[in-house]
């Protein structure tokens, strides 16, 4: 299924899209573990379209980020309790950006991933893969092997 940017609401049973105007990111949840792959940009937008979902920002306990674009990382600090996945690649500008306000924010804890690293959340299970030609610093992934995040 090829996402295209829309509006926020429920996709599937455990699959949410929402919308931060001018990017998309989404929320995966097995009802115990609520997780997010990137985390779009201006807080204020995140809060408002969270709320229409019904998900609460401190219930996500991870954020998967596929790219260090800020339409991808700029509402990261609304996610306080979770730990961050970024790539290990960390050659571009936006990336070293990234990793430096990250350690900026002391009780922000992130991991770097490389191709392939299976990241084991319990009843959730994250696989990364890179995809050969993307912009440096991106990271893909499969959860469950079942649902695949570009």
């Amino acid at each position: 299924m090829l996402f295209r940017l829309n509006r926020t609401k429920k996709i599937t049973g455990n699959i949410f899209v929402v919308k931060t105007l001018i990017s998309n990111f989404f929320i995966y949840s097995d009802g115990r573990i609520t997780i997010c792959f990137n985390s779009g940009f201006i807080p204020l937008i995140i809060n408002r379209e969270l709320r229409k979902v019904n998900v609460k920002p401190e219930s996500i306990s991870n954020v998967f980020l596929t790219s260090p674009k800020f339409q991808h990382i700029g509402g990261i600090k609304v996610f306080k309790n979770a730990r961050i996945y970024m790539s290990d690649d960390l050659s571009s500008k936006r990336s070293q950006k990234l990793l430096e306000d990250l350690d900026k924010r002391n009780n922000m804890e992130y991991e770097k991933i490389k191709d392939g690293d299976i990241i084991d959340l319990g009843s959730i299970k994250v696989r990364s893969f890179v995809i050969p030609g993307h912009l440096p610093g991106s990271m893909s992934y499969i959860v469950n092997d079942s649902f695949v995040f570009i």
